[in-house]
């Protein structure tokens, strides 16, 4: 008996066992096909396309509706490097796919075209003067057509509406999409020239972000190569903040441009810990901003106009890091909630949310081949690190408030600017309500 129930246990294993081996050896013949079939049909490999021209004279503007009621206060929040693979994912890794983030709360949302003339690959500063201008450019260019004539940006044309500005950024002041509404260059490169445009020229009224190092000559340890001390001019010309706490201590009664510089480069950098303690979020900088702009509207002003830029969003896909990315988000994220708040609180304001481009092209896979099923998921970057790393994907834009309805559905960069124009009260010019 118990030589017949050995056998029978042993017919059993041995009957699992090669059944297990089987199902072993079939998934791997099945997977090793697979790839095999997608390697054989190119799906893997590189497709290479070459565009031969890009006709901005064939680009067709989106039709816009009149809005009814006009904003009198406009929010422009800029995640640089953000399509909804990098929105996916803050969700994920902040709740799971049922978490609902500040972005789900927009009723209308839409998609936007990026390419430049030159690129289907634009960069920050063509992409950010589309916003700024209601113009495409070549990639590199600020505030500037093809042939590098000027154009008027949206800061500009509103001053003589009798708004008032602000640019906010997480990178230094000079970088491209705070540029692109504060100055016209050829070349996003000559920061000498950006900064002194945005010091003696431009009509913004408050500009909070990094970038002392581009204000201070290199002798004296800085970035310009021009000789000027421009922080030393700051100081004379506006009123020079350079901590967190300014902002939250600032008389708002006082009068004058102010320029914030609350670091040497950019803001909160992972590898400058130690000066976060003085370093600003993105949703106070933006909450001064608003109170600044409101005291200036007591004082006449038709309205604001706020641009803030989460830059850092697009350096977080350049390194290939999701850690980075997640914070980066995370403030981005807060900044919109904020701006979202006060929109819902004040129904003459307008937020749009949007991005210039996707950078790193993040991928959100299953951990296996055959792993569709169950919770284990794969974020990763599609791009190697470093310069070369923006794609051609669309990338969302959101919108609440007076005018909201013309960010539907799929626009250009371009029709960005001419829906914000559209939703604002552009009817009666006037002189700067803006003194020094």
């Amino acid at each position: 008996m118990k030589s017949k129930l050995k056998k029978i246990i042993i017919g059993l294993a041995t009957f699992v066992l090669g059944g297990l081996t089987f199902t072993f050896a079939l998934s791997s013949y099945i997977e090793n096909e697979v790839m095999s079939m997608v390697e054989s049909e190119g799906s893997i490999e590189d497709k290479i396309m070459t565009l031969h021209q890009i006709e901005t004279s064939d680009l067709k503007p989106k039709d816009l509706v009149n809005p009814k009621d006009k904003a009198r206060n406009l929010i422009l929040l800029i995640a640089d490097g953000m399509s909804l693979s990098q929105v996916t994912a803050y969700r994920l890794l902040n709740g799971g796919p049922n978490h609902r983030i500040a972005l789900d709360k927009f009723p209308t949302t839409g998609i936007i075209l990026t390419h430049s003339t030159d690129a289907f690959i634009t960069d920050s500063a063509s992409s950010a003067t589309a916003f700024s201008t209601g113009y495409k450019t070549k990639n590199g260019a600020l505030g500037v057509d093809t042939d590098n004539n000027k154009l008027e940006n949206l800061t500009e044309t509103l001053d003589s509406f009798g708004f008032v500005s602000s640019l906010i950024a997480t990178s230094e002041v000079t970088h491209a999409t705070p540029a692109a509404f504060a100055s016209h260059v050829e070349s996003r490169r000559n920061s000498d020239e950006i900064s002194l445009q945005m010091v003696n020229d431009s009509v913004v009224t408050t500009f909070l972000a990094g970038g002392r190092h581009f204000f201070t000559p290199e002798e004296e340890g800085g970035k310009r190569k021009d000789g000027i001390d421009l922080l030393e001019e700051v100081k004379r010309s506006h009123i020079f903040l350079s901590h967190k706490d300014e902002l939250t201590n600032f008389d708002l009664s006082q009068s004058g441009k102010i320029f914030g510089l609350f670091a040497n480069e950019a803001l909160r950098q992972q590898e400058t810990p130690e000066n976060h303690d003085t370093e600003p979020e993105m949703k106070q900088m933006l909450d001064f901003a608003v109170s600044r702009s409101e005291n200036y509207m007591n004082k006449g002003c038709k309205g604001f106009f706020i641009m803030a830029e989460g830059s850092q969003v697009d350096w977080a896909g350049h390194a290939n890091n999701i850690e980075y990315l997640n914070r980066e988000m995370a403030d981005f994220d807060t900044a919109v909630e904020w701006a979202l708040q006060y929109a819902k609180d004040n129904k003459d304001t307008l937020v749009v949310v949007t991005a210039d481009h996707e950078t790193g092209g993040l991928l959100i896979e299953p951990k296996t081949l055959f792993g569709y099923t169950g919770d284990e998921i794969k974020i990763s970057f599609n791009t190697s690190k470093g310069f070369g790393s923006h794609t051609g994907v669309p990338v969302p834009v959101y919108a609440y408030g007076p005018g909201s309805e013309n960010f539907s559905g799929t626009l250009d960069n371009t029709d960005l600017y001419r829906a914000m124009v559209a939703a604002l009260d552009l009817e009666n010019e006037q002189p700067s309500c803006v003194s020094n």
